[in-house]
């Protein structure tokens, strides 16, 4: 019974998804890399990445448009980072008071625009998959 838990069958597709699972976190921490090699302290980027993710799928649920659905991420997240850059910078907080502001301001927001705007879960199409020849089996 649990032999077949560790199965080679198992582990490469708990592996596969996992990775698959971690790269929004690789992007958001390369970004946060270069934040702070910059010498910026950014706790927000969590917060950041469930608006950009909760903008990206209700502009796809409304729109049908998966590039839209991005366009309103990147927009999202870099009003989000602008906002961040003016309660540090030209208000003085200290950034890792004001990241984990930004972080539980786009916890909470997103769910509450998620039950306020949609009321139930829906799903959306999302991008084509697309066939590298050498990675793929």
């Amino acid at each position: 019974m649990i032999g077949d838990f560790f199965s080679a069958t198992v582990l490469i597709g708990i592996l596969a998804s996992g990775i698959r699972l971690a790269t929004p976190y690789l992007y958001a921490s390369i970004g946060e890399t270069f934040g702070q090699r910059s010498g910026v302290l950014n706790l927000g980027v969590e917060g950041q990445m469930l608006m950009g993710a909760f903008s990206a799928f209700y502009v796809t649920l409304r729109t049908g448009n998966v590039w839209l659905g991005l366009l309103a991420a990147i927009l999202v997240g870099a009003l989000m980072g602008l906002a961040m850059a003016f309660v540090s910078i030209k208000l003085r907080v200290v950034q890792g008071i004001s990241g984990i502001g930004f972080y539980l301001f786009g916890l909470g927001m997103s769910d509450l625009l998620f039950q306020k705007l949609l009321g139930e879960v829906k799903t959306v199409s999302g991008f084509p998959v697309i066939e590298i020849p050498i990675l793929v089996n």
